[in-house]
């Protein structure tokens, strides 16, 4: 490991007592570590514990017999490849106090080399990452907004705790980092996703009262990824935190624009400074009355809580913030903030507490907007699209005049949907762009920003048919396809790596040259065409693996 910066150190020193200091510098002489967190959309919990959809869901329990080391007398597991590391979670089983769905692994651990990693099971992260998306509450129906969300580690965490229902609008500015974001989605089987990538003031100008959940995982100086990105140490320098804070703060006050009355919005960073951590967070509270911290259970978590005497702030219960010390728990840096905007007030406070309604009606008109409900709770939460009657006529004609969207799929769609599957996809609107065609469970009006999804891709209509995405089967279980091919672990991995294969299958088959859907152990990994007897890979070229 290359020496830590001296101005980090001299600042550790300055903010930890000896002992703690001691302890603190003696943790980066271990490694790193390691983690993966199942995914929910496609994993249950234990049988009772769990409502995920009896198709898209699998028994937590079983999920290491489906992770067991490659050549092993498993009878899931046939294949003895000396290129192909083995990754046994029946010998981990150590779970992440903070995450009930994540659990760690050792470092000679190869697990994406898994077909389970390929078929989206699980996915690689950092153990304290997987933190701020637990503290921020996300229920089923909720829209929620994840601002600097690339590579989507903590979007998918979202999208999990989702379960298909609701929004989920991940961003980022990089369109560059945006391909991992929009790939990790689409393995994970997201399909209430839209990827966009601008800057959160053109996001605030959209989206104001919009979202019931925001994360802000903010970009930062990093210092709690020293141990683990030598990289991150090569960047930092000494006045980095301020330059960070500031950035920080300016992001931070677009999402209080976008966020519901009564809505929360996490703030996180990867860096033990004060600046960025207990000082963004008093400076937004002083400016922002209208919202305030709260508790974040630290014992139940396993981690420590935020220092406010660090910024000789003890009047904001700066207390209530969290992190996690590299020597104090089995993982890297981290700062937790959880942020509840208020209630408005109903007409009976208003007549009884009439000095609070003075004092909200000083407060700066953008964040009067943000405190009223904007819509009624019967209403689609579509921005800048007026709700009409519940009619599919009448919400189709006005998502059609809004957006350019349609309540219904093109023809070529529908035929493939005949012909290919068996499922009736919700009310909502399919979007064209070109011939990439999307559908948008809650419609949105995208129009003037940059997108980089539109919603799950569902594939391209072509010259009267239509050719479906890797998206599409990644968000389907088997049981939706009226083709499936369940391949042995040495074919899965032929296919994976972008060959196609002899099939014989007992399936009757109505269709020429159906599209299959491939899969492993019945989770999908793709498309093929059946041929002639052969299985014609449909695998994109950026998903095919080396091995």
């Amino acid at each position: 490991m290359i020496p830590l910066p001296e101005p980090f150190l001299k600042q550790m020193q300055d903010l930890l007592n000896a002992n703690e200091y001691e302890a603190f510098s003696k943790s980066y002489l271990a490694t790193s570590n390691r983690g993966i967190r199942v995914n929910q959309l496609k994993i249950q919990k234990k049988q009772g514990q769990g409502d995920a959809s009896p198709c898209r869901g699998l028994a937590r329990e079983t999920f290491a017999t489906l992770t067991a080391p490659l050549g092993t007398a498993s009878p899931r597991s046939n294949l003895n490849s000396p290129n192909l590391k083995s990754f046994d979670l029946n010998s981990l089983n150590l779970p992440v106090p903070w995450c009930k769905t994540g659990l760690y692994y050792f470092d000679d651990e190869r697990p994406a080399k898994s077909l389970a990693y390929h078929a989206g099971l699980f996915y690689i992260q950092e153990p304290s990452a997987m933190c701020p998306a637990e503290v921020l509450g996300v229920e089923r129906g909720h829209r929620v907004l994840d601002v600097c969300a690339a590579p989507g580690g903590k979007s998918v965490q979202i999208a999990g705790h989702l379960g298909g229902e609701g929004l989920l609008v991940s961003n980022d500015a990089s369109a560059t980092r945006c391909r991992a974001l929009v790939k990790n989605l689409e393995r994970a089987g997201v399909t209430n996703a839209v990827v966009v990538t601008e800057q959160p003031k053109k996001l605030a100008e959209r989206f104001e009262g919009f979202f019931d959940r925001i994360l802000v995982d903010a970009p930062c100086s990093g210092e709690g990824m020293f141990r683990r990105d030598s990289d991150v140490v090569k960047a930092y320098t000494a006045n980095k935190p301020e330059a960070c804070a500031a950035v920080q703060t300016e992001i931070l006050r677009y999402a209080a624009t976008m966020l519901k009355a009564g809505g929360r919005i996490v703030y996180s960073t990867c860096t033990f400074n004060p600046i960025e951590n207990e000082g963004v967070i008093a400076a937004f509270l002083e400016r922002h009355k209208d919202f305030s911290l709260v508790k974040i259970n630290h014992d139940a978590l396993g981690i420590e809580a935020g220092r406010g005497e660090w910024i000789c702030n003890d009047d904001l219960n700066l207390n209530y913030t969290a992190r996690i010390w590299p020597h104090l728990t089995t993982g890297e840096g981290h700062f937790i903030a959880l942020l509840e905007a208020a209630q408005p007030l109903s007409a009976a406070d208003m007549h009884t507490m009439p000095h609070i309604r003075n004092e909200a009606s000083s407060a700066s008109s953008k964040y009067k907007k943000a405190a009223q409900p904007l819509y009624s709770d019967n209403m689609h939460m579509v921005p800048h699209i007026r709700h009409e009657a519940n009619s599919a006529s009448s919400k189709s004609k006005k998502i059609a005049a809004s957006t350019g969207a349609t309540a219904s799929p093109p023809r070529e769609f529908s035929e493939f949907c005949e012909e290919f599957l068996r499922m009736d996809f919700p009310i909502g609107a399919y979007v064209l762009h070109g011939v990439n065609l999307y559908f948008q469970s809650v419609p949105l009006d995208l129009h003037g920003l940059r997108v980089a999804r539109s919603g799950w891709h569902l594939g391209e209509c072509l010259k009267g048919r239509f050719v479906p995405s890797q998206a599409l089967a990644m968000g389907l279980c088997e049981e939706q396809s009226r083709y499936s091919a369940e391949l042995s672990e040495v074919d899965a991995f032929k296919y994976m790596r972008g060959e196609s294969l002899h099939y014989d299958d007992s399936q009757e088959i109505s269709s020429s040259k159906p599209w299959v859907l491939i899969c492993h152990d019945g989770f999908p990994l793709g498309w093929a065409r059946l041929v002639q007897g052969r299985l014609k890979n449909n695998l994109p070229v950026g998903w095919a693996i080396k091995v």
